[in-house]
């Protein structure tokens, strides 16, 4: 019980920012991103975590925490990436106007080219590994503190910690998903999501790297 306890504490400690991750992930679905795909890449982005500190915890590979900071490049630069994509999605639509193209109809066309794919090609979604490199870059620090946790117990009660913090990686995903079903949530999320979310995630890699003690390396490195 004591075992059990410890775990969603701990779980609950390095994950609670992944509730508003979640949020934001589930305020843009659309054809291109769907709930399977928030779920399938939070699964595949924190079993990653769980397995390196399970390698870490045997004494099989020692992460410098400052090296784990560098992963808050990969939020940053998604969080610009969407930026230039939204400019360029709007400027294309200024000029589909312009030139009389029907836009809208050429959108609803691809997607109705793509309303059936097959589950290879669910599985291998862009979207999937976009929110699992995200929840990786995001755990980056859970690392640091899974490995201790992690080599203080025997194999069993490792299983039932991993067991345990799968079962609450679900749970993330239904609290995130029932928040959204708010009114004010899913208004002010579905105005401004868009717009929020590429700043949420530049934020997150800058924290990354603030609280790994990357950007203070970097530069010690540097000044050498």
């Amino acid at each position: 019980m004591s075992l059990i306890l410890t775990s969603i504490v701990l779980f609950a400690a390095t994950n609670i920012d992944d509730i508003f991750l979640l949020l934001t992930w589930f305020s843009q679905r659309d054809s291109k991103l769907k709930s399977t795909h928030i779920i399938f890449g939070q699964y595949l982005g924190f079993i990653a975590l769980v397995i390196l500190s399970l390698i870490g915890a045997l004494g099989a590979l020692i992460i410098p925490q400052e090296w784990i900071g560098l992963m808050g490049v990969v939020p940053i630069y998604l969080g610009f990436k969407g930026l230039v994509d939204q400019f360029r999605e709007r400027a294309e639509e200024q000029q589909a106007e312009r030139e009389g193209e029907a836009y809208i109809v050429q959108e609803a066309s691809i997607e109705e080219t793509n309303e059936n794919p097959s589950r290879i090609q669910k599985f291998f979604h862009p979207s999937i590994y976009k929110v699992a490199t995200v929840t990786f870059a995001n755990g980056g620090d859970n690392i640091g503190v899974y490995i201790p946790f992690f080599a203080t117990y025997k194999g069993w009660q490792i299983g039932i910690v991993v067991l345990i913090f799968l079962f609450l990686v679900a749970t993330w995903c239904y609290i995130a998903n029932k928040l959204i079903s708010f009114p004010l949530v899913a208004k002010t999320l579905e105005r401004y999501g868009h717009i929020i979310v590429p700043f949420v995630l530049i934020g997150l890699g800058v924290l990354i790297l603030n609280e790994n003690g990357t950007f203070s390396y970097l530069i010690d490195k540097l000044l050498k």
